[in-house]
């Protein structure tokens, strides 16, 4: 009899450490649901961010910047090539440090900045290109490259001008000079590597042209030469056509 009231006793201890093990483990895994929140409330159920919430908040904080609404394209056209206000003045020195802008060629938004201050060039590798035969036709030098007849109607906005003139040399020094060399003579360190040889921008033909001529060929360029329209603003192109005035026979 007392046996079997041992037996009952020792199995009824036994049931009660399973529950006591079982509520541990289901508050234990309550608790790690939680995180670091205490399994206990304080009542106050706006007090403690739900683990939801807090996953958005931290979400939202790592969006990266560049989400943000991209700006807008410039899509303001451009008026014909070349036409620049008749008289107008060149950027004076203090107006280069300004900084860049931004600016539509055809259907292309890009930034034109400041010219900067050329380097001085080394001496130019070669010898200068020989100089076109000139030719003559109704009493005028026959163009190897004939520009278009309107192209002559085009206004030199900044002839003569001497802040024009400097202007024109930062640009032609960036881009003009490797080819054509220093001094325009078709000589530069790259006059070996092209199809054609640069033209001599000294020569009599050259020269001959009318300053709308030479803005016309700048601007559109002819292989081995890429068309500058869309590397130098209008303004620039007036620039170096005052630049390469310079040249001299």
């Amino acid at each position: 009899m007392n046996s079997h009231i041992d037996f009952q006793a020792s199995r009824l201890r036994r049931v009660w450490r399973m529950n006591v093990l079982i509520i541990l483990a289901a508050l234990s895994l309550v608790a790690c649901k939680g995180g670091s929140s205490s399994v206990i409330s304080d009542g106050n159920p706006s007090s403690s961010p739900s683990p939801a919430a807090s996953v958005q908040t931290a979400n939202n904080a790592e969006q990266p910047a560049s989400a943000a609404s991209p700006a807008a394209m410039p899509t303001t056209p451009v008026g014909p090539v070349g036409q620049t206000t008749p008289g107008a003045q060149p950027n004076q020195k203090g107006d280069d440090k300004q900084g860049e802008k931004q600016v539509t060629m055809g259907n292309i938004p890009m930034t034109v900045g400041p010219a900067k201050p050329a380097l001085t060039p080394a001496p130019d590798p070669f010898p200068p290109r020989p100089t076109p035969t000139v030719v003559m036709e109704n009493g005028k030098i026959k163009q190897q490259w004939q520009a278009p007849p309107d192209a002559a109607s085009l206004t030199n906005p900044f002839k003569g001008q001497a802040e024009a003139v400097r202007l024109g040399r930062d640009y032609y020094m960036q881009k003009c000079v490797d080819c054509h060399g220093k001094e325009g003579r078709g000589n530069g360190w790259m006059s070996k590597m092209t199809a054609k040889p640069p033209t001599n921008l000294a020569s009599q033909m050259v020269q001959a042209n009318s300053d709308g001529d030479l803005y016309w060929k700048i601007t559109k360029g002819r292989s081995p030469m890429p068309a500058h329209g869309v590397r130098f603003s209008d303004e620039q192109r007036w620039y170096i056509v005052n630049y390469v005035r310079t040249f001299k026979p």
